[in-house]
């Protein structure tokens, strides 16, 4: 420990570079919540999204709400790469990097997950302390890093983000080294179970970087490739012995008129050693999706998108595949959309979903309605009704209300669902709290996440 200290304190001495950005994600909680309360989602797949969240791994975050919950989601880190480049040709002004100052500063977070009995079901309780060029984590992740001028120093618990992976990875309890020299990078990792490993990544520009490593196991060895373009990322994780390779893909066009987005993952019977992946995945010999905009800015923004959702579990033979269909146009203060769902392609989409909405958006105040019918066996059950208000005052006040009812009926069935959202220099909060009444039971609560976080 002693000597890592005083490995990255040499390191320190070198000449100033820009300061870490805080990860945004690009969704939160309650929009998770939404999908489950509606049954877009199981409770298992909403743990699957909540689990990546509080890893910070927005980007395969992204890739479970696109396939779970056909939802358009991107990272807000390609929202402002794609900013950028329409906006190539305007010169940006030269900005002076800061210096980091030795004085600590960082956030305290707690984040407490409740359920319809008042438990805690999930707590989550993180000190991010920032000083010079280190950055130490405690709580959830126990992680001391050193990041200047794209060399990297970690130890504690190492993961996915420190070692720049595409694919998910166990959690380690070691050292991990990245060493930039010209175009390349070295890394290596060594943890407490001996497992070892390292690679070399070239990054020729800024858009395109190939990565080769090496994985030793205590019984197991892999060879991992992960290669990055314009067009999206592509993985590979094939351990010796195995048949078959693990892959992930995802790639994604944008033009003006037409863009389009794929996501997969394939692999065999059985998951490789050192990945952490999803539930829903490793089930799942192939795990993809398919999604294809047209788009008229000229014609009130008119959007066209078709998702397609494939599933080929493990256990059968069978292949599942679900399709959705969504038209949206219109100006901002009224904008309809109507969107179909085959539930299961197999069964002739006997089930069906058929969901029209209209919103309402001005300054600060977007107002929505919807109605969802299911359609089963030629039979269509009663519509479930939902309205939805939001207030968005800049990034320091959000407050939202949504009121649902399931069965039409509100002596039935309502839901209701409080989204409250405080953020100051100083202090911050994220409170979701959801309360239902049926028939047969008064309002009681139904789910809560809270969330406060001080920065100093």
């Amino acid at each position: 420990m002693t000597k890592i200290l005083l490995a990255l304190l040499f390191f320190a001495m070198a000449a100033p570079t820009h300061a870490e950005e805080q990860p945004q994600a690009p969704f939160d909680e309650a929009r998770v919540f939404e999908w489950w309360d509606d049954g877009i989602i199981t409770a298992e797949e909403a743990d699957e999204i909540f689990s990546r969240l509080e890893e910070e791994n927005y980007d395969e975050a992204c890739l479970l709400a696109e396939v779970y919950a056909q939802e358009p989601c991107a990272t807000p880190s390609k929202k402002q790469a794609r900013h950028r480049t329409k906006k190539k040709l305007k010169p940006q002004p030269q900005t002076i990097p800061e210096t980091p100052t030795l004085i600590p500063h960082g956030r305290l977070s707690w984040k407490g997950q409740y359920d319809p009995d008042g438990h805690m079901k999930k707590l989550r309780r993180e000190l991010q302390l920032q000083f010079y060029y280190f950055k130490l984590h405690l709580g959830s992740q126990e992680l001391l890093s050193y990041r200047r001028d794209k060399i990297e120093a970690h130890f504690g618990q190492v993961s996915t983000l420190e070692l720049h992976s595409h694919l998910p990875l166990d959690t380690l309890w070691g050292t991990a080294l990245l060493y930039p020299i010209g175009k390349f990078r070295l890394g290596a990792l060594l943890d407490s179970s001996r497992t070892f490993h390292t690679q070399i990544s070239f990054h020729p520009n800024r858009q395109n970087e190939i990565t080769a490593a090496f994985w030793k196991f205590r019984s197991q060895s892999a060879i991992m490739l992960q290669a990055r373009t314009t067009l999206g990322q592509v993985s590979a994780w094939h351990q010796l012995g195995q048949v078959l390779p693990l892959i992930k893909i995802q790639l994604q066009s944008e033009k003006k008129y037409l863009s389009w987005k794929t996501t997969a993952y394939l692999h065999g019977d059985s998951v490789p050693q050192g990945l952490n992946l999803s539930k829903g995945i490793a089930e799942n010999s192939l795990w993809a999706s398919q999604t294809v905009n047209l788009q008229w800015p000229e014609a009130f923004n008119t959007i066209l998108s078709v998702k397609a959702r494939i599933l080929r579990p493990i256990a059968t033979d069978s292949v599942s595949a679900r399709f959705k269909a969504t038209l949206t146009s219109g100006p901002k203060p009224l904008r309809p959309s109507i969107s179909a769902t085959c539930i299961e392609a197999s069964d002739n989409c006997s089930a069906t979903e058929w969901k029209p909405a209209i919103e309402s958006s001005w300054e600060h105040l977007s107002l929505n309605a919807s109605a969802k019918f299911s359609r089963k066996e030629n039979r269509t059950g009663p519509p479930k009704i939902e309205i939805v208000a939001t207030y968005q005052h800049s990034r320091n006040a959000f407050a939202k209300l949504l009121v649902a009812f399931p069965e039409a009926a509100p002596a039935k069935s309502v839901s209701v669902q409080n989204e409250l959202k405080l953020n100051s220099d100083w202090l911050g909060c994220d409170l979701v709290f959801a309360f239902k009444k049926t028939k047969t039971s008064s309002f009681q609560p139904n789910f809560a996440h809270l969330s406060f976080f001080l920065k100093f």
